[in-house]
């Protein structure tokens, strides 16, 4: 079978850790659009909340739970479930990983 622009092999694309609690395989496409594999740890109870988020997603879950934080609301995430959030400050949001599974998902970014 030939190569083509549009398949992203997984295998060729090892998991790597982009911070202690997420590891991730990235391909990031000529579009300026990343697609992801990633891992996200629980967060740990003394963890500080992170920054807010302003990157557009949309995600498919795998297995585990995330949650994210809006300015008016949390909704949370489990396997099966999709969310997309759109780029902007009016959608700004961060992630968390309620529990003690990891969550493991696909994501979608797009610039903001």
């Amino acid at each position: 079978m030939s190569k083509s622009p549009y398949l992203f092999t997984a295998a060729e694309h090892p998991l790597h850790a982009a911070s202690p609690l997420l590891q991730l395989r990235e391909a990031v496409t000529g579009f300026g659009i990343a697609l992801r594999y990633q891992e996200r740890a629980p967060d740990p109870a003394d963890k500080p909340e992170g920054k807010w988020c302003e990157t557009g997603h949309s995600i498919f879950v795998l297995s585990g739970r995330i949650r994210y934080r809006f300015d008016d609301h949390e909704v949370e995430a489990r396997p099966g479930d999709m969310l997309h959030i759109p780029a902007g400050p009016e959608h700004r949001h961060k992630p968390s990983v309620p529990g003690s599974e990891t969550v493991k998902y696909v994501l979608t970014e797009f610039p903001a």
